[in-house]
């Protein structure tokens, strides 16, 4: 992974074995004699390529070149939340934003199940106006009622707000500024209280602290909350364990208990398939975490083939 610019390239494992041979600290000839020069063409080929895609350079003197620091710090008691509601939820949602916030929680994804109007969305969001919370995101379900204006317009009043509607006739994104990167997207998936997060390439994260967050800790569920349609706490909307009820039980309170964060600690190298996957320092999988003969594994498998190197 190149951590920089956010990008991987997929080497062979040989490759792999010869990178981990204490690489910088080793002449290229010492390196080529340490595989009884078995790879020396392979060798050059590949360090010419890295050093021509700046993912390398050659130096006489690697000893300022220590290993970087690889701890994960975080500030924030939650980093992300994900929030569900429909007619039938009766839980105060800008309580439950304000405690986000006194939390310092970083990221919200709002998922409405059913027909939610914009002014009630706004009202919402003006609960969090003065708030730390720098992104939101929201699903709606398409309705006539939604007109495309009044949806950027909306995106332009609240600038932390991304807004997805699922359910659209065509996959579509409209710029909401001609000056600006972001858009109101239109998509033709379905949103209901059985969807399941898809793991794919375009999912992936690459950044420094996703990968040291990775090493450690579980990336889709380490400091995230989510709360469902009733008011339940849990880990993940998908999941089945309930830890409380946001109408009688303070957010801050249930995240604090050993209970709730055991599965924090639960890393992809940890996990069995996940331990073997390439992309497990990259993958925000959310999945509910099973124990089998002391061994875990993932309740919802994703479609790659670590074995294999293919997706099913």
């Amino acid at each position: 992974m190149d951590l920089d610019r956010g990008a991987y390239i997929e080497i062979p494992n040989l490759l792999y074995d010869i990178l981990k041979s204490v690489i910088s600290k080793q002449s290229i000839q010492d390196i080529k004699s340490l595989f009884d020069h078995k790879h020396d063409d392979g060798i050059d080929q590949y360090f010419e390529y890295f050093v021509n895609n700046s993912y390398g350079f050659y130096t006489y003197n690697p000893v300022p070149f220590n290993p970087t620091e690889t701890t994960f710090h975080s500030p924030y008691k939650i980093i992300s939340s994900v929030i569900t509601f429909d007619k039938s939820s009766r839980y105060d949602i800008a309580d439950v934003l304000n405690q986000l916030d006194r939390l310092s929680c970083q990221l919200i994804q709002f998922r409405c199940y059913d027909y939610c109007s914009l002014d009630n969305l706004g009202k919402t969001l003006d609960s969090i106006k003065e708030s730390s919370i720098r992104k939101v995101e929201i699903f709606i379900p398409h309705n006539i009622k939604y007109k495309e204006l009044d949806l950027v317009k909306f995106v332009q009043k609240y600038p932390r707000t991304i807004l997805i509607v699922f359910g659209a006739q065509e996959d579509k994104k409209v710029k909401v500024e001609k000056k600006s990167v972001k858009n109101l997207i239109y998509t033709s998936k379905k949103l209901s209280k059985d969807t399941k997060e898809a793991i794919t390439l375009n999912s992936f994260t690459i950044t420094h602290q996703m990968y040291y967050e990775s090493l450690a800790y579980n990336t889709g569920l380490y400091r995230k909350v989510s709360i469902d349609t009733n008011g339940d706490i849990k880990n993940y909307i998908s999941h089945d364990k309930v830890y409380g009820n946001v109408m009688k039980d303070s957010i801050e309170t249930i995240i604090e208990t050993d209970d709730f964060k055991q599965k924090y600690f639960i890393s992809n190298n940890n996990i069995e398939k996940c331990k073997d996957c390439q992309f497990r320092h990259m993958c925000t999988s959310s999945s509910d975490i099973t124990i089998k003969e002391q061994k875990f594994f993932k309740s919802d498998l994703c479609n790659f083939d670590p074995y294999s190197n293919t997706w099913n």
